[in-house]
């Protein structure tokens, strides 16, 4: 009788110690977990604090938009971004051993992510750390809790993001309607005017449609990328030069990123950030006038 019940304590224990390590682990979860404890309504969400050991990125949102730095953010980023963490599901309890955040990459200096209303309220706070061994999930914390938990959301790419991954990469805000002048220059130099219902090329009558079709794509230029300065071993390329209607103006310089490479930087006027645009994008403004000029009309 005593050899059973030394038997029954020891599987007990045996029991209870796999239970521990097995919640502590995150194997099983033993508590009820509130499926929603994450969830923030995205729409309340006015300012974002993204923040790693290198950089803190603080995004704001006023009338027109998303900002950071006091320039536009990527509207689509933006949104998926939101959407990803407004909505975050708890999948199961990791641990709430305060000692083992390490392990998880969750201590309090670790990669942040602060969401605040309009009038400064925390809506959500949380520690994000390495991605399960799943590659579908991350362990997160809210700083003010010691429970680690796995979410259901890969969240790492956020971990190293910097300034040029949420600038919007549109080079240029440019209607094509409203132009009444463009000047091209470099390997050829033209001038086309507008006057109404005609395009003219150095002062001759253009095709409107072709000419227009042409202009078309300078109102989606969108970079590959920014860059940090233009040297002197940037050798200038082309320049665009655009008159509004209404009398605004936008100058696109743009300058070889290496002297054989097919890339280019881009300076615009009124803007301090450079982009980086694939050359042969711009191949379809090297024109003569007998490019668009109106073909002629078949015999009948």
């Amino acid at each position: 009788m005593k050899n059973n019940q030394t038997l029954y304590a020891a599987g007990l224990l045996g029991v209870l110690a796999l239970l521990y390590f097995f919640t502590q682990t995150g194997e099983i979860d033993t508590k009820t977990i509130d499926s929603d404890m994450f969830t923030v309504e995205k729409d309340a969400i006015t300012e974002v604090e993204l923040k790693n050991p290198n950089v803190s990125l603080v995004m704001t949102k006023d009338e027109t938009g998303w900002k950071l730095d006091d320039y536009p953010v990527d509207t689509v980023k933006m949104n998926q971004f939101l959407d990803l963490f407004s909505e975050l599901t708890p999948d199961r309890l990791i641990t709430k051993n305060s000692e083992k955040h390490i392990n998880y990459e969750v201590p309090n200096d670790g990669v942040r992510f602060l969401a605040k209303s309009a009038d400064s309220k925390e809506l959500l706070n949380l520690v994000i750390g390495k991605q399960g061994a799943n590659y579908q999930e991350t362990f997160v914390r809210e700083i003010a809790s010691d429970m680690v938990y796995a979410v259901k959301s890969s969240l790492s790419q956020y971990k190293n993001k910097s300034q040029r991954d949420f600038w919007d990469r549109s080079i240029a805000r440019i209607d094509v309607n409203q132009i009444n002048e463009v000047s091209f220059l470099g390997e050829i130099n033209y001038t086309l005017k507008r006057d109404g219902g005609a395009w003219t090329y150095n002062g001759e009558l253009v095709d409107f449609d072709k000419t227009t079709d042409m202009l078309r794509p300078l109102e989606n230029l969108t970079a590959s990328n920014f860059a940090d300065i233009i040297g002197a071993e940037n050798t200038p390329y082309l320049e665009i030069k655009l008159k509004y209607e209404d009398g605004s103006t936008t100058d696109l310089t743009c300058y070889l990123k290496d002297a054989n490479g097919a890339l280019l930087l881009i300076k615009v006027s009124g803007n301090d950030k450079i982009f980086e645009f694939s050359k042969s994008s711009l191949n379809r403004y090297k024109k003569q006038l007998s490019d668009l000029t109106t073909d002629p009309q078949p015999e009948t």
